[in-house]
């Protein structure tokens, strides 16, 4: 099985190869050789968007009431796939060499998560929306290709997202136990996450350049809530939440 960054950068290069004929109609000619003024001190200003292939593991285990029997917590684990609805970021970049550039990225990403059931009832979460502060690093290959317009990166990223309101959620107990449903409300902690990426970019003209790839991101700490079930007597559990996944992306990034 391919490493995240070896995965990130293949899937990136792939993307960058089924556009490179299209993108040649959209390209403007340059006044010097591609990529020869985007070296050390060269700032950029971008913005991206795409999709993802994303999912959660959610790990539950009782603190108190019906949820601990007889000094033993009940414990579960549960998956769900979280379907992207929309997304997008804003990302500055500064070149510290002719090949490395470091840089900050401002992101959001809106979710549809399917129902899950950790322990005994089933919870569902309307759309919810996470925040995403990146630190970003951008290490740039040989430029190759039509007028060696293209050129290739990989890096990694550091996230921090300061916690996710997943709003009102709805609470439902098996039929055959006879409680009734209840809403309650879940915010969970701030968390921290790891970002392998590859990808490439296109020099449309002198000060601008199409980008494309694709980033798998994993979570170095988890979200956490403890959650309180008023309709179960009152009963505690501690949720934690790691998400995780494939993300694709296309931008603009303008060069100054």
């Amino acid at each position: 099985m391919f490493p995240p960054l070896r995965t990130a950068s293949i899937l990136g290069l792939l993307l960058a190869a089924s556009c490179a004929s299209p993108l040649q109609h959209f390209s403007e000619p340059l006044t010097a050789p591609a990529w020869s003024d985007k070296g050390e001190g060269t700032r950029s200003l971008g913005t991206s968007s795409g999709w993802a292939f994303y999912g959660a593991e959610i790990e539950a285990e009782g603190v108190s009431g019906a949820l601990v029997d007889e000094g033993v917590p009940d414990t579960g684990t549960d998956n769900t796939d979280l379907a992207p609805r929309y997304g997008g970021a804003i990302k500055y970049g500064y070149s510290v060499t002719d090949s490395l550039s470091l840089g900050f990225m401002a992101e959001v990403r809106n979710f549809e998560a399917d129902p899950i059931a950790p322990l005994t009832a089933t919870l569902t979460a309307k759309p919810f929306s996470t925040y995403h502060l990146l630190l970003t690093s951008r290490y740039h290959l040989a430029p190759f290709g039509h007028e060696d317009r293209w050129r290739p990166f990989f890096g990694v990223d550091l996230g921090y997202i300061p916690g996710v309101d997943f709003g009102s959620v709805d609470v439902a107990y098996p039929a055959e136990t006879g409680i009734p449903s209840e809403v309650v409300d879940i915010k969970a902690s701030s968390y921290w996450s790891m970002g392998a990426v590859g990808g490439a970019s296109y020099l449309l003209r002198d000060n601008l350049s199409f980008d494309m790839g694709a980033f798998y991101e994993w979570a170095l700490t988890p979200g956490e809530k403890r959650l309180k079930l008023e309709n179960l007597g009152g009963a505690e559990a501690d949720i934690e939440v790691w998400p995780g996944g494939l993300l694709v992306f296309f931008g603009l990034t303008w060069f100054f």
